[in-house]
């Protein structure tokens, strides 16, 4: 029930994005640097040279080498591990209290996504903001997660500390989900066990747990 003016003092300072895909969330035709500074410019009254020295700051703290000259780059000339690293920056520009990563390392490859997830990690310590990491890879669920949120079918069915989801998994869809994918430690002739049947229809949910249908 927020006007567009309330909302915008909440957008930036209070919460920031990092979207999945940096080359369609980026704006093509304006540079990496206008871009950062369109955010801080959204927030703070600050002049124009003061802007592009805070931008470049940004860009130095997520270790984006040259970061003045990148300042004039556009997305296309940025790698895809840069341009997430752009896209963190203008996330963490305003200083928000908390930062929704929605997959943030589609697309990048294995070296690349380590870096970016510890990036992130390290931004929000040291700034004190929560991070939400929405992600389908349990690895990088064990890894970086203090506390997990399971959804299915739009809901939340189960919620724990990480050590204690993966330890004792109390909904079947978390434990089915664990038993789907590879260990190194498991048994090579025990096939794997996959989730049978299809997700639910959104716009028709069933009574009771959406997953009954799938359920062992």
């Amino acid at each position: 029930a927020l006007s567009e003016s309330r909302m915008r003092r909440i957008r930036g300072p209070g919460i920031a994005m990092v979207f999945q895909e940096p080359m369609t969330a980026l704006n093509p035709v304006f540079t990496v640097g206008d871009q950062i500074m369109e955010t801080l410019r959204a927030h703070e009254r600050l002049p124009d040279k003061a802007l592009f020295a805070r931008s470049v700051e940004m860009l130095e703290k997520v270790g984006i080498p040259s970061a003045a000259l990148r300042m004039k780059d556009y997305p296309h000339q940025l790698s895809g591990g840069q341009r997430q690293r752009a896209m963190i920056a203008m996330a963490l520009a305003c200083g928000p209290r908390l930062i929704v990563a929605d997959e943030p390392t589609t697309a990048l490859d294995v070296t690349v996504q380590g870096q970016i997830l510890d990036l992130l990690k390290q931004q929000s310590v040291e700034s004190g903001s929560a991070l939400i990491l929405i992600t389908h890879d349990l690895g990088v669920v064990a890894r970086y997660a203090e506390r997990v949120v399971v959804m299915y079918g739009g809901r939340i069915v189960e919620s724990a500390p990480a050590r204690r989801l993966y330890k004792s998994p109390a909904h079947p869809y978390t434990s089915g989900l664990m038993a789907s994918v590879p260990r190194l430690d498991s048994d090579t002739d025990q096939p794997l066990l996959p989730i049978e049947g299809q997700p639910p229809n959104l716009a028709h949910l069933p009574l009771g747990c959406a997953f009954a249908p799938r359920c062992r």
